[in-house]
């Protein structure tokens, strides 16, 4: 994939692993995207090939109402992945997108 404007990229941080599914679900939802077993399976897939210490991460693209690109890369050796999104999100869309990284990152869905 195209790699995202660094301009249009807005802060993200770490998360645990196991919430990665339910950040994409929620985040999705705030861009009126619809998210399917076939986007998760997308990012699933590809983020074995990532790694935050090197620099590679992998872009996925949320095209709703809001357009974003989902960019994310493992932390090898941890339980959490690294997230981060491009777009020029409205301030509640960004607000949202900020409230859910932080539940994602204080406690783990079951």
């Amino acid at each position: 994939m195209t790699t995202p404007d660094p301009e249009s990229v807005f802060d993200g941080h770490w998360i645990f692993e196991t919430n990665l599914r339910p950040l994409c679900e929620s985040v999705a939802e705030f861009a009126g995207y619809e998210f399917d077993d076939s986007d998760w399976q997308a990012i699933e897939t590809a983020l074995p090939a990532t790694d935050v210490e090197r620099d590679n991460w992998y872009n996925y693209p949320l095209l709703g109402q809001v357009p974003l690109t989902l960019l994310v890369a493992a932390d090898p050796g941890s339980s959490v992945v690294f997230v981060r999104f491009a777009g020029e999100p409205d301030d509640r869309t960004k607000a949202q997108i900020e409230a859910a990284l932080h539940i994602f990152a204080s406690w783990t869905m079951t």
